[in-house]
């Protein structure tokens, strides 16, 4: 799966990203903001990573993974999913509920919230 190549690029953004705020981004369904879909910026050995190859919703065969390309957050035909260009993807919050932006291909879906630009250059390696 060509988008596991970028899981490194992925956590060294995250990881800067963490150091500068010292808080955890989480990803959720963009629809009804309910459906968890991994954390963005936690430690590749925390249980909910995005980056834990074992884990959730790092593990590219379980069916909650954001890696899964058969899953709802890892299919590019699922609208929940950000590989998904009309699809109105994830958001990315804290653990106090703020929006701190889209997860998404899809332009129309951001709303008034752009996307982190860390998530904008994944996109387009994705698309690469």
């Amino acid at each position: 799966m060509a988008i596991l190549k970028f899981l490194p690029l992925l956590f060294m953004f995250a990881a800067s990203f963490v150091e500068a705020k010292d808080i955890d981004l989480l990803l959720f369904d963009a629809d009804t903001q309910t459906r968890f879909a991994g954390c963005l910026t936690c430690a590749p050995q925390e249980p909910d990573s995005i980056c834990n190859e074992t884990g959730s919703y790092g593990s590219r065969h379980l069916s909650k993974s954001f890696w899964n390309i058969h899953g709802p957050f890892g299919s590019k035909y699922s609208p929940d999913s950000p590989w998904n260009a009309k699809g109105a993807g994830l958001v990315v919050v804290d653990a106090t509920g703020t929006v701190f932006g889209a997860f998404s291909r899809n332009p129309l879906s951001h709303g008034d919230q752009p996307p982190m630009s860390s998530v904008r250059y994944m996109i387009t390696l994705y698309d690469r």
